[in-house]
């Protein structure tokens, strides 16, 4: 039988959601969406052609999900992902996963407790360039890896956060530098102590990880999205990989750069050829939320879970911290 789904949040993420369960066919069943927004919960609806609700109670009580996907605003996560788990619904939620680092782990500890998956949705993670890159690193292309540098405009620097640990483990120390006012980060939540999630205008970071690397982390608004949503240069003790020029519209690198010379590696990472068909955001929301499903439905791990979500935000977390102390925060 179909996995029922149900969405609450019904802004650009939510339809994002709506789209990808839709192209799953038979695999799932898109039962309802809800808003606190009366109005953008009934157009959702109209578009997908499921049912609206102006609450995730009257969506949850009516329809029965089984999963929900949570993309409500950034800072109004850990309600609905509380109360959907509480339901007995497995989750997918936003990211980043919660406005605090406390509040994250609590819906970790939630899931535990009631026995179900809580995944976060980080896209990025599923982009073809990404995918290929991991398997190159991982697979002793380059050797170890020495230093990598990650340059991305600011709306993506927590994507980049999530990127470092996926490409190379787990980060043991943090150091930065801020460029950062509160007041000007152009979100409707104030978290000064806890996480930058979007820099105002510029964060540079060090970050060593556990497994001896260390990665250079640098993203401002000063960037444009078309230029660029993030450049990855990665060195090792037998070559380097290099993918630049990611624009938002097709997030495909447009140039790509290796050493020793692999005329193979473009293809591989998804350089476009034309006429290849972009792959575009909506595409990634597409890949991560199918992976999602499709482990949930064969009772494998998901590719990402509540731990990567509690990890991001723990990282985000030392910059800030690195930067007001002036040292370098061991994890």
């Amino acid at each position: 039988m179909a996995l029922r789904v149900g969405i609450v949040g019904c802004g650009g993420a939510g339809t994002e959601h709506a789209r990808a369960y839709a192209r799953l066919g038979t695999q799932v069943e898109l039962v309802g969406v809800c808003d606190i927004t009366r109005e953008r919960a009934d157009r959702l609806a109209a578009t997908v052609g499921t049912r609206a609700y102006g609450a995730l109670g009257l969506l949850l009580a009516a329809e029965r999900p089984e999963l929900i996907s949570v993309c409500t605003a950034e800072y109004a996560h850990t309600e609905p992902v509380l109360t959907a788990l509480a339901a007995g619904c497995h989750v997918l939620c936003e990211k980043p996963l919660a406005a605090t680092v406390a509040e994250a782990r609590r819906m970790v500890e939630a899931a535990v407790n009631a026995g179900r998956v809580l995944g976060i949705d980080y896209n990025y993670r599923h982009m073809p360039a990404f995918q290929v890159l991991r398997a190159e690193i991982g697979g002793g292309a380059i050797g170890e890896v020495v230093l990598a540098q990650i340059s991305a405009h600011a709306f993506c620097y927590h994507h980049a956060l999530d990127l470092v640990r996926f490409l190379f483990g787990d980060v043991a120390e943090v150091g930065a530098w801020v460029d950062d006012v509160p007041s000007r980060r152009g979100f409707p939540w104030h978290t000064p102590e806890e996480f930058l999630y979007v820099p105002s205008l510029s964060v540079a970071a060090l970050l060593r990880t556990r497994a001896g690397a260390t990665v250079a982390l640098c993203a401002s608004r000063l960037r444009s999205l078309e230029d660029t949503l993030l450049d990855v240069e990665v060195l090792g003790t037998r070559g380097r990989r290099a993918l630049r020029g990611l624009p938002v519209n097709d997030v495909r690198p447009r140039r790509v750069e290796a050493w020793p010379p692999d005329p193979e590696l473009a293809a591989r990472l998804g350089s476009p050829v034309e006429p290849e068909p972009r792959f575009s955001l909506s595409h990634a929301f597409q890949a991560s939320v199918a992976a999602f499903v499709e482990a949930l439905l064969a009772g494998r791990p998901v590719p990402t879970d509540g731990r990567d979500g509690v990890a991001a935000l723990v990282i985000d977390q030392a910059v800030v911290q690195a930067h007001r102390l002036g040292a370098h925060v061991r994890l």
